[in-house]
């Protein structure tokens, strides 16, 4: 039978008992001094198996409603589990039966491990099926022994999975009444390991919330009891989880390697102290200068440091940036860590690419056009030489006219010097 179904039931019985109530016929549900549920007794045909032993039926709350020869009995179930997996038992299959009747009457098949309450409502003659109870592994849940709908309570607690040894575990328990609106009255003692306990009061919604000083690392045990306010009619109710405390981590911190030009990656190191206790820090970049997809891809990651470990690396993938791309950074981040934080973020920066450039003459070649010292000037260009500047050219054209003047007056005084000594010789002949 699904829920929503199972609570339009019982509503209408608990509308059926309030009607009897008026007309002056008292109810016939029994309404024991503890609103803990009813418990499995030992049923001796139920077969001993660690799956069995595993599920104990639990009578959350019983309300009748007498109509004349007929007594409406609504039964509310549920049940809880120490296994470590959900468990299948079949209805009618001797290990999930009702003790009378028919042994099939939509009970659940399907156990999840933990305590479970109004999962299962139940409706039948109370008259002709008084000793009516629920057989489910090895233990039976009588319904004659459960308290009435309208008084019992039941707790809900939350805690978390691992808390760090020496730290603060923050619980909370939810009190409610089954089918019926909580109760914003009373109060909740919450107990760790059976030390003191801390209490706190029930909300308007009937939550209860306390700081728990957590001890050494291991397995601790909370329990949460309602105490109703004195004088309610409200029965009082509690439960039990547990928590793993681990020892405490030394901060983290993250760091980046440096980039040179050309590099494809950079290495991105997270790490800490000491490898005491496991801790999980969320790693992402975020952009600055520089923009994810076009020179890195983001990156978004868990990172885990186990008992023992003292650090982890990621790698961030670089992309090749076009020449005269100036330098840029971004920037990558811790989020979300499981323990303190010394250092949240690292900037990575991108050196800038240098931009193309003509490849430089060897050393020593002559330089067109003349000008600067270091080497040796050519003639100068052709007047109409689209390359030639007008201050070049003349240049050079007045140096090349001062060496044709030094040649010719060189070679004039060459030739004079020449016909002087043949003239002279043959003056020399011409003497007796």
């Amino acid at each position: 039978m699904s829920r929503p179904h199972a609570r339009l039931r019982l509503a209408c019985s608990l509308t059926l008992a309030g009607i009897a109530t008026l007309l002056g016929v008292a109810p016939a549900a029994a309404t024991p001094a503890t609103a803990t549920p009813a418990t499995a007794t030992p049923a001796a045909a139920a077969p001993a198996t660690a799956v069995a032993s595993a599920l104990v039926p639990l009578v959350d709350c019983v309300q009748d409603a007498p109509l004349g020869a007929v007594t409406s009995r609504t039964v509310v179930l549920g049940y809880r589990s120490t296994a470590s997996a959900p468990v299948d038992i079949p209805a009618a299959s001797g290990s999930n039966d009702l003790t009378a009747g028919a042994a099939d009457r939509g009970q659940p098949t399907s156990f999840a491990p933990g305590e479970h309450h109004g999962v299962w409502l139940l409706t039948v003659d109370g008259a002709a099926e008084p000793d009516l109870a629920w057989r489910l592994g090895d233990g039976v849940a009588d319904f004659a022994g459960a308290p009435a709908c309208t008084a019992a309570t039941s707790v809900t607690l939350s805690v978390p999975d691992t808390v760090a040894s020496g730290g603060t575990a923050v619980v909370s328990a939810t009190v409610s009444r089954m089918m019926l609106a909580a109760p914003d009255t009373g109060t909740v003692a919450f107990w760790l390991d059976g030390a003191a306990p801390v209490t706190s009061p029930v909300s308007a919604a009937g939550v209860a919330r306390a700081e728990l000083p957590v001890g050494g690392s291991g397995t601790h045990t909370v329990t949460a009891t309602y105490q109703p306010t004195q004088g309610s009619a409200l029965l009082a109710s509690s439960a039990t989880a547990t928590f793993t405390a681990a020892a405490s981590s030394a901060p983290l911190t993250v760091a980046a390697d440096s980039v040179v030009t050309g590099s494809s990656s950079v290495l991105i190191t997270v790490s800490r102290a000491t490898a005491e206790g496991s801790v999980t820090v969320d790693v992402m970049t975020a952009d600055g200068s520089a923009r994810a997809g076009t020179d890195y891809t983001a990156v978004a990651i868990t990172v885990i440091l186990a008992d023992g470990q003292t650090s982890a690396t990621v790698r961030v993938p670089l992309a090749v940036r076009p020449a005269g791309s100036p330098a840029a950074t971004f920037f990558v981040l811790l989020q979300r860590a499981s323990a303190a934080v010394a250092t949240a973020s690292a900037t990575v920066v991108l050196p800038a690419v240098p931009a193309t450039t003509p490849a430089a003459a060897p050393a020593g070649t002559p330089r067109v056009g003349g000008g600067a010292s270091g080497t040796s000037a050519s003639s100068a260009l052709p007047a109409d030489d689209p390359t030639a500047t007008a201050t070049g050219t003349l240049t050079n054209v007045g140096q090349d006219l001062a060496f044709l003047l030094g040649g010719v007056l060189v070679t004039g005084g060459g030739i004079a010097g020449i016909l002087g000594l043949v003239r002279a010789a043959g003056m020399r002949g011409a003497r007796p």
